[in-house]
């Protein structure tokens, strides 16, 4: 049987808990996985509906590419969400040195997307 001592600690840790909101996440967020260029293009090619997601600036797009991705720079990403398909849908992000890439990775789960693969830099597409 338990005693009062140990069903007051209980009861005040499930009250915190409930209290705080902790009692557990309403949605689950998708953890970005970080790949290479090798399996970014791999899983670009052997998927008719992955898409690459450049988030640099227009310049930098404009400078270079990779052929078939779509530029949103990561500023504008919250604001454009809309213009990518289903959250299902293989995304591949990819910026200039990785730190663009991570936000916009971490902005793509935090609203729902589950398929976000962070390629991190356009020099490791090959």
């Amino acid at each position: 049987m338990m005693t009062f001592r140990v069903k007051a600690v209980l009861m005040t840790a499930l009250t915190t808990l409930i209290a705080c909101g902790c009692a557990g996440d309403p949605l689950p967020v998708s953890t970005p996985t970080i790949i290479s260029g090798a399996e970014a293009r791999e899983i670009y090619e052997s998927n008719d509906s992955a898409i690459l997601l450049d988030v640099r600036n227009q310049d930098e797009f404009d400078e270079k590419n990779i052929p078939g991705s779509i530029l949103i720079p990561v500023d504008e990403l919250e604001s454009r969400l809309s213009e990518l398909p289903d959250k299902d849908t293989v995304i591949i992000v990819y910026c200039r040195a990785g730190r663009r890439s991570e936000i916009a990775s971490e902005i793509l789960a935090e609203n729902g997307f589950t398929n976000i693969f962070n390629m991190e830099t356009i020099s490791n597409w090959g």
